[in-house]
């Protein structure tokens, strides 16, 4: 939709899913089948950047561990929580997990996990 090549990020948007310096998909974070697919075709490096845009007040985004992606669960795996709306988040090498830990979204597919390496 808005995409330029490049390895820098992606921006995840809550209903539109554009571009930050590289191919994005048009229907961002939100409650579809594919979002937990989106990351599986992406290639990531270490330092590239995540900005999750949302406006909707019933979503956020919580990083977790493997577990708590799994498990659709933040409590006991949160390493940390995103709620302006406008959240970047920086890639560190290894996966990286992020779910909406709303209500049970996570559970109907709300969650994304990235591999940087």
């Amino acid at each position: 939709m808005f995409g330029r090549r490049s390895s820098v990020g992606a921006v995840i948007g809550i209903g539109v899913l554009c571009l930050f310096l590289q191919r994005g998909d048009e229907q961002g974070w939100d409650l579809y089948p594919e979002v937990n697919n989106w990351g599986k075709d992406k290639h990531f490096k270490p330092g590239d950047v995540l900005i999750f845009k949302y406006s909707n007040p019933l979503f956020r985004v919580a990083g977790v561990d493997g577990e708590g992606y799994e498990r659709c669960k933040s409590k006991e795996h949160l390493k940390k929580l995103y709620e302006t709306g406008n959240d970047r988040v920086v890639l560190e090498k290894g996966s990286s997990y992020f779910i909406c830990d709303v209500m049970d979204y996570c559970g109907y597919g709300m969650r994304i996990a990235v591999k940087a390496g």
